[in-house]
């Protein structure tokens, strides 16, 4: 557990230390995040942090809008947003953000797949590609696909409540032969304060008409590309919002 501490430590060292952010170099393999995903699941829903920012930190990744107002989605530099609905659109650069994970994607190994796979199985696939568990992966997976279930949420008010209640009202949907790209990340269990550990994983269809937060699925004919990041950089929230939260335990 100490070293545990004391390499969480070292890493939100590295966040705010130093004049030169690492993620400035689109070839660092580094993980941007914007805060911990402990804070978002204790109901921080609301920051600053604005697209025209996260456009400077990556071009691929995934997140939420303030208030929860459905799944983000970052693929080749665009930054999507999937409403309650499923839709898909392009919001404006001032909209704002409390949570966002994004690298600037450089592929280290590339594998086609035909089998049909549910995604339990896609993930159990992937951990034997892995070099280790214990390092964060990047994962593009794009194809098609036999079928793809997927949620979204409506913007919460003011009062915001925290993630668990949030997912308690969330919209459901599947859809059937579709063509998209799976956008996700891989976390090692010690960095759950930090990230979601295990996968986590938003779709987005080709056609850019609908997409969301991965439920499950099917695999029909893929190909999934990987990148091993070597560091993370965190940024810490500045609001008070976040300054009065309760993350110790």
């Amino acid at each position: 557990m100490k070293f545990k501490l004391i390499f969480i430590f070292t890493l939100l060292l590295l966040a705010i230390s130093g004049n030169k952010s690492i993620s400035q170099n689109k070839f660092s393999k580094t993980v941007y995040q914007t805060s911990p995903i402990s804070a978002l699941f204790k109901g921080f829903d609301n920051d600053s942090f604005t697209i025209a920012q996260i456009k400077k930190h990556g071009d691929f990744g995934l997140g939420t809008f303030n208030g929860v107002n459905g799944e983000m989605i970052i693929l080749d530099g665009k930054v999507y947003r999937a409403d309650y609905k499923g839709d898909i659109s392009l919001p404006d650069n001032s909209w704002q953000s409390p949570f966002v994970t994004e690298i600037y994607f450089h592929a280290d190994t590339s594998i086609s797949l035909k089998d049909t796979l549910s995604l339990s199985s896609l993930e159990n696939f992937i951990n034997k590609i892995f070099p280790s568990k214990n390092i964060i992966c990047a994962i593009k997976i794009e194809g098609l696909f036999n079928n793809v279930k997927y949620r979204s949420e409506k913007k919460q008010t003011a009062g915001y409540k925290d993630l668990t209640e949030v997912l308690k009202h969330q919209f459901t949907y599947i859809m059937n032969n579709i063509k998209g790209t799976m956008v996700g990340f891989y976390y090692p269990d010690y960095l759950k304060a930090v990230n979601a550990a295990g996968y986590h994983f938003h779709f987005i269809s080709s056609d850019k008409k609908s997409g969301g937060h991965i439920l499950g699925l099917m695999t029909k004919n893929i190909k999934i590309q990987i990148e091993f990041a070597k560091n993370i950089e965190i940024r810490v929230p500045s609001t008070e919002g976040f300054y009065k939260m309760n993350l110790q335990n």
